[in-house]
């Protein structure tokens, strides 16, 4: 069986304290053919810090176009046969997480994999990331599968335009816990009054992101 080859995606919005991590543990893996960073029109250091490392793709997007955008972006540049699509605020990535995600797609055992993060020492949000699965920003998919997906404009609602695009194409999809594994909160990123706003227009996006999908049923 001939070796698929396999990008990493890595949309990336005022990450400065954690995309190098997050690289890093990507670089380390020796998993992936390429590693595609796109800084999203950040107004910190994200831009400067990606522009001095080594090995990957970097793409560097004049304004902030939102999530979907930033990985339509990065999907138009990829070379891949299989996208997995990473955040730029992980802890804890090792090779095994990957594996995991993209291991279903090798064997065929599915079109798409979620990796749903679990924080052992918070509940809540653990619990919301299960009840929210399908908006994991963890995913492995075919970039066959992706083509024709409505992502460019999507912005914090990207998840859930995939959601709505895979069920549309009667994918197999596959969830697995991604152990070890945690985000940074946006307050702990940027501080509880900038975080908090920055939580709430992502809520808002994502639901525009629903209203709209609601419409073209």
């Amino acid at each position: 069986m001939n070796r698929k080859k396999i990008s990493c995606i890595i949309p990336a919005y005022n990450e400065e304290k954690t995309v190098i991590k997050v690289i890093n543990s990507v670089k380390k893996s020796r998993v992936f053919d390429e590693i595609i960073v796109v800084n999203d029109g950040s107004e910190d250091k994200t831009a400067e810090v990606l522009s001095r490392e080594k090995g990957i793709i970097f793409i560097n997007l004049p304004r902030n176009v939102g999530k979907g955008g930033a990985v339509w972006h990065g999907i138009q540049n990829a070379t891949g046969e299989i996208i997995v699509m990473i955040d730029a605020d992980l802890i804890g990535l090792t090779k095994l997480h990957f594996r995991k995600l993209i291991n279903p797609l090798l064997n065929n055992e599915s079109d798409v994999c979620i990796g749903i993060i679990r924080h052992k020492k918070q509940r809540f949000r653990s619990l919301a990331q299960k009840v929210g699965s399908d908006l994991s920003g963890q995913q492995a998919f075919f970039k066959k599968d992706i083509m024709g997906a409505d992502i460019k404009s999507s912005k914090f609602g990207l998840e859930i335009t995939l959601k709505n695009h895979f069920k549309k194409k009667n994918l197999r999809i596959k969830k697995l816990s991604l152990d070890g594994v945690i985000h940074v909160m946006k307050e702990e990123k940027m501080g509880f009054k900038q975080g908090f706003v920055a939580r709430m227009k992502m809520y808002r996006e994502f639901i525009a992101a629903i209203f709209v999908i609601l419409k073209l049923k």
